[in-house]
């Protein structure tokens, strides 16, 4: 089977699964929420007093936000405070997520009973998710490996080309030389995510406890296919980038001086969270039906 029709299959799981992407988009609502309420309160307060507010909301000024800095610093470091703990917060909820979709994805395909004894969407959901939150809470320490590796190369390409940059290389020359270690930081990047999803589907899969050998595994895994396992995830990578492109158009064109188009507004960005949760659930499909097949 070859990527494209995997990529079309899980496109195909993927909206099937509408109770998941409703709390998958009921959880992206509560942080934004969260997030959203929290922010203005204190840049309403800082702008407030700043005598600049219209000014910083039509366009973007260093000396308006370093202004804002001296005069209102104590709302501004609680804003930063309050944003690294939701972060933290919202990416261990994801990590917590992530156990629920693929139990749910796995059982939900399973043949080996009755359709009338399938389990309610719901306990079937939070059984995965925390039955394998433990596991996957280690799994991304493990990745910390990875992680640690790719800055070392990294760091290596940097030390190579620091020299070439020093001896007075032509503009187009720096610009190259700066792209490949664009791409090169991507690149890793991207393939340290998606042996991450691997090893999780493996750790789901076989209902291992060996989560580091399940690291290596997926290690393994996308060493052999790394043709089909890149060449999906880039795939869904651009699916990605085109919903943004297509939501950020729609956003930029669409007036916010009456009650229509606000609310017009806020339904394409609800649509557009909404579309996130299906991307998500999108990936884990395409990937668990290329990992079963080709392992």
């Amino acid at each position: 089977m070859n990527t494209l029709k995997i990529y079309k299959l899980g496109i195909k799981k993927a909206t099937a699964e509408k109770k998941m992407m409703f709390l998958l988009w009921v959880v992206n609502i509560a942080f934004a929420s969260a997030v959203y309420f929290l922010v203005s309160g204190y840049v309403g307060k800082a702008l407030g007093n700043s005598q600049s507010s219209e000014a910083l909301l039509k366009r973007f000024d260093f000396g308006f936000v370093l202004e804002m800095l001296i005069h209102e610093g104590g709302p501004v470091l609680n804003i930063a405070l309050a944003a690294f703990i939701l972060a933290a917060l919202y990416f261990w909820t994801s990590v917590f997520l992530n156990g629920g979709i693929l139990f749910s994805l796995i059982e939900s395909g399973r043949s080996d009973g009755p359709a009338d004894r399938k389990r309610p969407f719901m306990p079937l959901f939070f059984e995965g998710a925390g039955k394998y939150f433990g596991r996957f809470f280690r799994l991304t320490l493990y990745t910390l490996l990875l992680w640690l590796v790719s800055i070392l190369i990294f760091l290596l390409l940097n030390a190579v080309t620091k020299p070439m940059m020093a001896s007075g290389l032509n503009e187009k020359a720096v610009f190259y030389v700066t792209l490949i270690k664009v791409i090169l930081a991507l690149f890793l990047f991207f393939l340290i995510r998606m042996i991450l999803d691997y090893a999780r589907i493996a750790i789901v899969t076989e209902d291992s406890r060996y989560v580091f050998r399940a690291l290596f595994q997926a290690v393994g895994f996308v060493g052999r296919r790394i043709g089909s396992t890149l060449g999906l995830y880039y795939v869904l990578l651009l699916t990605g980038m085109i919903l943004f492109a297509v939501f950020w158009v729609l956003n930029k064109f669409i007036p916010t001086d009456s009650y229509f188009p606000i609310m017009l507004s806020f339904l394409v960005g609800q649509i557009f969270i909404l579309s996130r949760g299906w991307l998500k659930i999108t990936f884990q499909t395409s990937q668990l039906r290329l990992y079963s097949l080709k392992r």
